[in-house]
């Protein structure tokens, strides 16, 4: 490549940065508890905003129904959305890293038996959360009777009534859950063996100012690593060994 051409490249390469420093960043999300409780407050919240301060960027964050912050970002609205999940993203996207596995377990009554894999729930009637994002590798398996409730801690009240035989969430939800039923006592899983994992990101737009945002984020994402933080952040989840099986 010429000289020419190659400055042309850097100009173009380092508007596009600058703008993206510059502009207000709109940041969509959706509520998760513990994970998003507001705007203000939630780990995922607070992840944002500290990679907002590393990177230099003005990000505003918003919270969406589910829904509807997958479809500002199929419509172009959004500059980000997070936690994404590569199962329902609705159109081509840029990424950063990895900023936290979610893990979905099977939560039973105590003195059932403990279970631990999509096969252990055939024949079972499972609770899954309405508009929750499970993988695959569970709803693609054959022989189990779904039954879907609105909220998680209508899928323990279920659970400890007997309509379901397993509730499957993702582990701090489901924690979180059983300690706003008063139902800790009552239930187990195995906190070492998830049923399914998926990766959860940052998503950009798939166009070139996109690429260079997560080529920011990444960055900001390494240096907090590096530095502790992202682990201190991360930190704030609820312990597993709380709910333990027997």
């Amino acid at each position: 490549m010429r000289t020419g051409q190659l400055l042309i490249v850097f100009c173009v390469l380092q508007a596009l940065s600058a703008v993206s420093a510059a502009r207000p960043l709109v940041f969509g999300t959706f509520p998760i508890p513990l994970m998003v409780e507001s705007e203000q407050q939630g780990i995922f919240i607070d992840l944002t905003r500290a990679l907002a301060a590393e990177a230099g960027l003005d990000i505003h964050i918003t919270v969406f129904p589910a829904k509807r912050a997958l479809s500002e970002f199929e419509q172009g609205n959004l500059d980000g959305l997070f936690p994404a999940l590569s199962v329902t993203m609705p159109v081509a996207y840029e990424r950063s890293l990895s900023i936290y596995s979610k893990d979905d377990f099977a939560f039973t009554l105590k003195g059932q038996p403990v279970l631990s894999t999509p096969e252990q729930l055939q024949h079972k009637r499972v609770g899954i959360t309405a508009g929750y994002p499970y993988s695959p590798l569970l709803t693609g398996q054959p022989g189990i009777q779904f039954m879907s409730a609105n909220t998680d801690i209508q899928n323990v009240q279920m659970l400890l009534a007997g309509r379901i035989d397993v509730f499957v969430v993702e582990e701090h939800s489901g924690l979180r859950a059983l300690e706003q039923a008063g139902a800790v006592s009552r239930v187990q899983y195995d906190p070492a063996r998830p049923l399914s994992r998926q990766d959860t990101f940052y998503a950009f737009r798939a166009d070139q100012e996109g690429r260079i945002l997560a080529g920011q984020i990444n960055a900001a994402l390494q240096r907090l690593q590096d530095s502790g933080t992202l682990a201190n952040i991360m930190a704030r989840r609820p312990h597993a060994g709380a709910q333990d099986h027997d």
